[in-house]
């Protein structure tokens, strides 16, 4: 059953709206700075991050809650940005709205519950959004897969409502550089092979295709499939990287599909992932269009962890709704951990193959 996106919106480094957002990916924008953090070979750690002062300001009740680390306040902050904008454009829809919404992996120093996190972002935002239920996944980069295979469901059960699928993470957060340095993945000055830390937040309003009509609402593009599944080999275990798990999602994803043209992938700069993808790629090429485009964002603002998935369907969609892409469009994520997942998009001006 294909979900209908009826609207998105993203804050990242190169913009804190869609619209800025698109436009300096599309002029090769980038946004990638030195910082006063160093790695353990001794030079500066670069990063894609956005400006203190861009950030909302947290509101007074969240502020004095003394439990919060500052990369918690900080994940508040950075996604009460798109869920002001979903807000915004759902304020007189009186449909149900559940969340659900992909959240960095344990670690780092947040030590918070994630949807307490994500009940905060929607109180930082000041607007009169709720979330009826707050559903949150914190297996990585391809954890929006979960997050939109869990918002099928529910759509497909209460076809009427509205499920706000997204993500939010940040790398800017000393412990969770420390770690990385020490597990030698920083892209710093002599260094070939590693990774730019960055962050950003995503959302897309979504609800069941076949019902946006009586309910008023006109997509801006389709999901037509997602799929999850696990890679053996991750970057953490000891086995090597067949890319079984990234050749099941494939699967998945491209089972209704006809031809790819436009790819949208998780690379942050390490060189396993392109392995990993080449080898899923070469079984399922044939879905592919020769010379298709093939797009990874973190280039233009670092890694976004868990926010990746969201960030790049919104990303397609918005290209779709613009007018500036056609045909179909896969997107693609690998976790640290063992998940992989994928989703396929159309036009939702176009009957999806």
């Amino acid at each position: 059953m294909p979900i209908a996106i009826i609207a998105v919106d993203i804050a990242c480094p190169v913009g804190l709206c869609i619209e800025q957002a698109a436009t300096s990916v599309a002029a090769g924008i980038a946004r990638i700075e030195e910082t006063n953090w160093i790695a353990p070979n001794g030079n500066p750690i670069k990063m894609g991050r956005i400006a203190n002062d861009a950030l909302p300001p947290l509101v007074e009740e969240i502020a004095q809650d003394q439990s919060l680390t500052q990369h918690a306040q900080r994940l508040i902050r950075l996604g009460s940005i798109p869920l002001k904008a979903v807000a915004e454009k759902l304020a007189e829809h009186p449909a149900p709205v559940h969340g659900f919404i992909a959240m960095p992996e344990p670690g780092g120093d947040s030590h918070c519950d994630p949807a307490t996190l994500v009940r905060n972002a929607l109180i930082n935002s000041e607007t009169k959004l709720k979330f009826a239920a707050t559903h949150v996944f914190t297996g990585g980069r391809a954890s929006t897969f979960q997050a939109l295979l869990a918002a099928e469901t529910f759509l497909g059960q209460s076809p009427n409502a509205i499920a706000v699928v997204g993500g939010i993470d940040s790398f800017h957060d000393p412990i969770l550089l420390s770690q990385l340095g020490a597990q030698d993945r920083l892209l710093t000055d002599g260094v070939q092979d590693g990774m730019i830390p960055g962050e950003g937040a995503a959302m897309l309003i979504c609800v069941d295709a076949e019902s946006a009509a009586s309910m008023n609402l006109q997509p801006i593009a389709l999901i037509n499939a997602v799929a999850v599944a696990d890679e053996p080999g991750h970057l953490t275990s000891d086995d090597p990287c067949m890319g079984d798990g990234s050749t099941e999602v494939l699967a998945g994803a491209l089972k209704d599909c006809e031809a790819v043209n436009q790819v949208y992938l998780s690379f942050n700069g390490e060189h396993l992932w392109a392995q990993e993808w080449s080898i899923a790629f070469l079984r399922h090429s044939d879905s592919f269009v020769q010379g298709h485009g093939v797009h990874h964002p973190a280039e233009h603002f670092g890694d976004s962890g868990a926010a990746s998935g969201a960030m790049m369907t919104a990303l397609s969609a918005f290209a779709f709704a613009s007018g500036k892409a056609s045909g179909e469009h896969l997107i693609w994520c690998a976790s640290d951990g063992p998940l992989r997942g994928a989703c396929t998009l159309s036009s939702s001006l176009q009957p999806a193959s």
